[in-house]
């Protein structure tokens, strides 16, 4: 006997989000089910909105999840435990999915749905658990703020280093906050003085308005050398670009927005500057996360606004128009 109906969003096409009655779905061999407590609404999400890229009538999106156990067929879990999720799914048997890295499965499972919903269906050893002391809100921010410690992991900055980041929506701004729970000196732009206001709230010593102010200049007041690492969370070309030609000599670009279009490299290889993309947290950086949330509460000052189901398409057309707020969550219990 199934276990009855729920609400979930579905992404049919470009700038369109459809709520419909489905059936709650059964955990499989390995899975657990989870109820969907709030989900926040990724910068790639809005993209794929955008663009209609992996849309399809039976397409549920959201990843950043904070949810509790609903089901667990094997009974380790207990139902109400609260977990948060490692997106990345994987197949468990290729040699990427054996080797522990499920983000680059070779035979990622199809179909399977996020969590625009009231319910979602993951692997147990993609959960995460959660202390029962951090709200739902903040919790859903585990997997974006594990994706800017692992970015800072990546661009091995120290203590004392200093570093530019350039768009403070709410990648950058967890981007920021990872920045200072590693002792780096900050410079933050963005066009937006509330983004900035918040910027200097979670550490960054200097932000600027980076359409009027020059960040080279800016960033070489506060040291002549120039930034060790930069990092790009707008994902627009122009601020590509400018990332490049702000970041020192030798000094480490982390691509973390998603610019989608051409964009110019001479100034990085005449300053023999390194560059990485991710693509998402790690589940070591996710659990220290979790660990920094409940450390310093006011990252979830990047919350601006929670909306019901039925609200989603109405606010990823308004975020993708530049509006909206800083991170919004979904959640599938409000009415």
């Amino acid at each position: 006997m199934g276990a009855g109906t729920m609400r979930a969003a579905f992404f049919e096409r470009a700038g369109r989000v459809v709520v419909r009655e489905v059936p709650v779905p059964e955990p499989g061999d390995g899975d657990v089910r989870l109820r969907v407590r709030a989900c926040g609404i990724c910068g790639s999400d809005v993209s794929l909105y955008k663009t209609g890229a992996l849309a399809g009538p039976g397409a549920v999106l959201g990843h950043e999840i904070s949810a509790e156990v609903d089901l667990d067929p094997t009974g380790a879990l207990a139902p109400g435990t609260p977990v948060s999720v490692f997106p990345a799914r994987g197949c468990g048997e290729c040699l990427w999915c054996r080797e522990g890295h499920w983000r680059y499965c070779l035979d990622p499972p199809q179909g399977a749905w996020g969590a625009y919903a009231e319910f979602t269906v993951y692997p147990a050893r993609n959960l995460i658990r959660l202390p029962h002391g951090l709200d739902a809100g903040r919790a859903a921010a585990a997997e974006p703020l594990g994706v800017a410690l692992r970015a800072v992991e990546l661009s091995r900055a120290k203590p004392g280093d200093l570093t530019y980041v350039s768009g403070l929506g709410s990648i950058g701004l967890l981007t920021v906050a990872a920045l200072a729970a590693t002792g780096c000196r900050i410079v933050g732009a963005d066009p937006k003085p509330e983004r900035r206001a918040v910027a200097a709230t979670l550490g960054a010593e200097t932000v600027i308005d980076n359409t009027r102010e020059d960040p080279i200049a800016a960033t070489l007041g506060v040291d002549p050398h120039g930034p060790r690492a930069a990092f790009e969370c707008a994902g627009v070309p122009a601020s590509l670009e400018q990332v490049l030609d702000t970041c020192g000599p030798q000094g480490v670009v982390g691509i973390l927005g998603i610019p989608m279009a051409p964009v110019f490299l001479l100034r990085m290889t005449l300053r023999e500057q390194r560059a990485f993309a991710l693509s998402g947290p790690s589940m070591d950086s996710m659990r220290a996360a979790v660990e920094l949330l409940v450390e310093r509460p006011e990252i979830g000052e990047v919350i601006t606004a929670t909306v019901s189901l039925d609200e989603l398409d109405e606010t990823m057309a308004a975020l993708a128009a530049g509006s909206g707020g800083i991170k919004v969550l979904v959640d599938p219990a409000r009415r």
